[in-house]
């Protein structure tokens, strides 16, 4: 399921894209034309509802990221594989690819490279990534997400 995320909510879109979820920011609200008439179109996430007809709009009335993602948690939770967490590019969206560590040395702090062993990249823009301290801080976070 694909999610499209207004401008207001751009650091929501970075959150659902951790939880491996296709998020697209956008500050184009006529992006929504192109799935009108689809048998399964994103959902619309929104800091404003005044001149919007799509079917399947969410409000989303925090201005808190966290609290955000918790006001579209049942909405979101059937759609989040735990395989797929932390498989998507935070500025991209693009889904992640291993790497070698080797190959990654000079693009990585010294101390990233010799206290981590497994890393990914964004095939797009080559940002790396690596299970550091936020992923414990997320855990806490997707426990919540996905309680019911």
């Amino acid at each position: 399921m694909k999610f499209i995320c207004d401008a207001m909510l751009g650091k929501l879109a970075k959150y659902l894209r951790i939880l491996g979820l296709d998020a697209e920011y956008t500050s184009d609200p006529a992006i929504l034309d192109r799935y009108k008439g689809e048998t399964e179109p994103p959902y619309f996430l929104t800091k404003r509802l005044k001149g919007i007809t799509y079917p399947k709009v969410v409000f989303i009335r925090s201005d808190r990221p966290v609290d955000q993602l918790l006001e579209v948690k049942e909405i979101i939770r059937p759609f989040i594989n735990r395989e797929k967490v932390m498989n998507r590019c935070i500025e991209c969206n693009v889904e992640l690819a291993d790497v070698c560590k080797s190959d990654i040395e000079q693009y990585v702090p010294e101390f990233v490279f010799h206290q981590y062993s497994l890393f990914r990249i964004c095939p797009q823009c080559r940002k790396v990534y690596w299970e550091g301290s936020h992923v414990a801080h997320m855990g806490d976070l997707i426990k919540e997400i996905m309680e019911t």
